[in-house]
């Protein structure tokens, strides 16, 4: 790649392997490499974009409701309404494994 595009070479790519815990077989790598190489060059693409005077906030149009404190629900009428509970607490599947 010309230089000062985005690039993801072996060594960059074992590196987010080895944070997100997966790996990518031989024959994807290639490909693989291109598509981060592409996001990459996407968001390099933001930093060109005009913003002076953007209101980078949003306005009360787009944002949705005010954010206003209210009452939440009580423990009992939340867990009135769960297909399971336990003890006070919502019961759940287990989803990470502890070994």
């Amino acid at each position: 790649m010309p230089a000062g595009e985005p690039s993801i070479d072996d060594e960059a790519l074992a590196h987010l392997e080895r944070l997100a815990r997966l790996e990518v077989p031989a024959d994807e790598r290639e490909s693989v490499k291109a598509d981060l190489a592409a996001v990459l060059e996407f968001v390099a693409q933001l930093n060109h974009l005009p913003v002076d005077g953007a209101d980078l906030a949003g306005d009360e149009a787009t944002s949705g409701r005010p954010d206003v404190p209210r009452p939440s629900l009580c423990q009992q009428a939340a867990l009135s309404v769960a297909p399971a509970a336990r003890d006070g607490y919502f019961e759940v599947p287990r989803t990470v494994d502890e070994g």
